[in-house]
């Protein structure tokens, strides 16, 4: 039989799934090659209710909610100290059973027409475009661009003590921390994490019951506790490959500490069936695209790590632990330039019709490039480009920068602060920068 497709999307866990229940919802021809072998850190995940506003956004909410449930469990952490905090009269979000969950995915996705094989097909036309989302298996034999520190999370799965159930938990010990999901019925399960290398020299099982008995919560007191399997869950930001679309893990895995992973997963197959739209409509544009993607993977890859680092940095209990001694040397904050000196625009920026994110599509409009990153732009945020960089057309501090925004028809009816934030953005991300550099370099 032959394979005539748009898009060919290898790998059907959570962001290869829903990115091919998007593209075929947008009319797309799609092939969903999944071999049947997905692997979880843990029987349970959850979403936050907050992540229901992204999923109505991205209409994907119907299947998402149908193949989960309502959270019923009572969330808390000792996290700083002993004792656990609650987290009681938030709204409930959603409990998801993966394997189940990714499951009902993919029969969401036949439903709207995707084509889904065991294997990969040997008539893929060379115009279709491809997607990787085969998770972390898509980095065996590949050096990451970024890593973080070695993290190995180890899945334990035992009877809950009655007193526990229906609460889910995270709490840190001195070789690490805990994630706990104790549901109202059937088995509880731990994902332990430990230091990679730690575990290799201490012995892996040596060093899981250490955690367990070390914990004040949930973790301690499961009932004939036995490990199930590991994985390694160190943060990796892959490297992109020319004519390939990376979404979810096969993008950059994240520490666990730092976010939703399901939730970065749908919004990943989100922002790759844009793509994919685009490119169909806009051969021409393919390539760009496809690089879009790759930065905004590798953005959110960094924003991330950030939300990790404060995690832990958190955690003073055991600041002379090897476990968090290494995380506070490989995730280092970057300095911001000074903003009391003249800045100025820098020398790789210049003007083009730049490919823009604008609702669900991406369209052509005027706009900037960084030739130094490749990265187009024409708003940051709802503030349009054009007119912060006009800000600069003569080197000037920040702060005199913003008030001559007061100035400009396009941005005196927006708050000072919402003008100063997205000149800070720019000069994090290298679009403006110090005069004397710029002078530098001519």
């Amino acid at each position: 039989m032959s394979t005539q497709c748009d898009v060919l999307v290898r790998g059907g866990g959570v962001a290869g799934a829903a990115a091919a229940l998007l593209c075929a919802r947008r009319g797309l021809a799609v092939t969903l090659v999944e071999p049947g072998r997905s692997a979880f850190s843990g029987p349970f995940e959850t979403m936050v209710a907050s992540a229901e506003r992204m999923l109505q956004r991205i209409g994907i909410a119907d299947v998402v909610v149908a193949a989960a449930r309502r959270d019923p469990m009572r969330h808390g952490a000792a996290w700083g100290a002993p004792e656990f905090v609650w987290r009681d009269g938030e709204p409930p979000g959603l409990l998801l059973a993966r394997g189940a969950f990714d499951a009902a995915l993919r029969a969401a996705a036949v439903a709207a027409g995707v084509r889904v094989l065991r294997r990969e097909p040997a008539d893929v036309p060379a115009s279709a475009l491809q997607f990787d989302a085969r998770g972390r298996a898509a980095h065996s034999g590949a050096a990451p661009v970024e890593r973080g520190p070695s993290l190995l999370a180890v899945t334990v799965v035992g009877a809950p003590h009655a007193g526990d159930a229906g609460t889910a938990t995270v709490e840190a010990t001195a070789d690490g921390w805990i994630w706990t999901h104790a549901p109202d019925r059937a088995h509880a399960g731990a994902a332990v994490f430990v230091d990679g290398a730690h575990a290799r020299r201490a012995g892996l099982s040596h060093l899981v019951a250490r955690q367990l008995a070390a914990a004040t919560g949930p973790a301690r007191r499961l009932h004939g506790a036995r490990i199930q399997h590991a994985t390694d869950a160190t943060a990796r930001l892959a490297a992109p490959v020319a004519g390939v679309l990376r979404l979810g893990d096969a993008a950059g895995t994240i520490d666990p500490l730092a976010s939703q992973g399901v939730e970065k997963a749908l919004a990943a197959a989100d922002h790759a069936a844009a793509v994919a739209a685009a490119a169909v409509a806009q051969p021409a544009w393919r390539e760009r695209l496809y690089a879009a993607h790759a930065r905004w993977e590798a953005g959110l890859w960094r924003a991330h790590g950030a939300t990790a680092q404060a995690w832990y940095e958190r955690e003073g209990r055991f600041a002379e632990q090897p476990f968090w001694v290494g995380r506070r040397r490989d995730l280092p904050t970057p300095a911001l330039p000074a903003v009391d000196a003249p800045l100025t625009v820098a020398p790789a920026v210049r003007a083009i019709t730049a490919l823009v994110r604008a609702g669900a599509d991406f369209v052509a409009q005027p706009g900037f490039v960084h030739d130094g990153t490749g990265e187009e732009r024409s708003h940051v945020g709802f503030l349009p480009l054009a007119a912060l960089l006009s800000l600069f057309a003569s080197p000037a501090p920040l702060a005199a920068a913003v008030a001559r925004g007061g100035a400009d028809a396009r941005l005196f009816v927006l708050p000072p602060r919402a003008v100063h934030a997205a000149c800070l953005d720019l000069l994090r991300s290298g679009w403006l920068i110090p005069a004397v550099n710029a002078a530098g370099n001519r």
